[in-house]
């Protein structure tokens, strides 16, 4: 496996120390920590066909415009 050196704070440092479960690499940390990003279009193509109702309609935008914004989450 490839791996990547980075640098960090230390506030994002002890961030991250602070969620990371026993036995867990920093990696497995941010893996399960930080979501991938939506894949838009292969999302829409899978909606494709599918008759939605206006309630289900609503909250799939809803739920794409959240992953959109930047979390405002306190730690």
């Amino acid at each position: 496996m490839a791996t990547k050196t980075i640098s960090i704070d230390l506030e994002a440092y002890e961030r991250l120390r602070s969620v990371r479960q026993d036995n867990e690499s920093f990696s497995q940390t941010i893996k399960r920590v930080v979501r991938p990003p939506l894949d838009y279009e292969a999302f829409r193509k899978r909606l494709e066909g599918l008759s939605l109702g206006e309630k289900a309609a609503r909250a799939i935008e809803e739920q794409i415009q959240d992953r959109r914004r930047p979390s405002n989450r306190e730690w």
